[in-house]
């Protein structure tokens, strides 16, 4: 799950509430889907952890009129191959450290009949002690070809930081406009 602003940096904002909201509540969801998919020597302090190694090809496409950037009768149909690796490990001091990068590279046309090459990253870091715990996901997206929707490029990098139940700190960054333009 993603959350999307258009714009710049948003810059922090800190926020108390009695529950945890909505980003609490997708992050929770993060950890416990880590918790019960690593094995539990990846979870005993001070191992060198696990890791899940993946390839596997992805289509999808951009519809028209959705993307701002671009002409609104234009979509793209997108077709790559996904590189990732999930790592789980423990360090001495019992804490989690998930690294989860995906990287796709592929080709795509436009609804012209233009050919476009593009690569997209996503980086999940989490380092989870119990509280704090501190997300970064960094997510980029590169669209390079001879049509209407060469050089399409978005960003962004949102950092989490939760201190205490229902305290946290956020710190989101965009270029270009990830929500809507960022197909995958």
């Amino acid at each position: 799950m993603r959350f999307f602003t258009s714009g710049a940096t948003l810059g922090r904002r800190t926020r108390s509430s009695g529950a945890l909201g909505s980003r609490g509540r997708i992050l929770a969801f993060v950890v416990a889907v880590v918790a019960f998919a690593t094995p539990a020597s990846a979870l005993a302090a001070g191992n060198a952890g696990s890791t899940t190694v993946y390839t596997e090809p992805i289509a999808f496409t951009l519809a028209a009129g959705v993307c701002p950037a671009l002409p609104e009768e234009l979509s793209i149909d997108f077709s790559g191959t996904v590189h990732g690796h999930l790592h789980v490990s423990t360090d001495a001091n019992g804490i989690v450290h998930v690294n989860w990068p995906d990287t796709i590279t592929g080709t795509a046309v436009d609804s012209e009949g233009n050919t476009y090459r593009f690569n997209y990253t996503n980086v999940q870091i989490v380092r989870d002690a119990g509280l704090p715990i501190e997300v970064t996901i960094t997510d980029h997206f590169n669209l390079v070809g001879n049509g209407a929707a060469n050089q399409l490029h978005t960003f962004f990098v949102l950092r989490l930081l939760i201190t205490a139940e229902g305290e946290e700190e956020i710190v989101f960054s965009t270029h270009g406009d990830p929500g809507p333009c960022d197909a995958i």
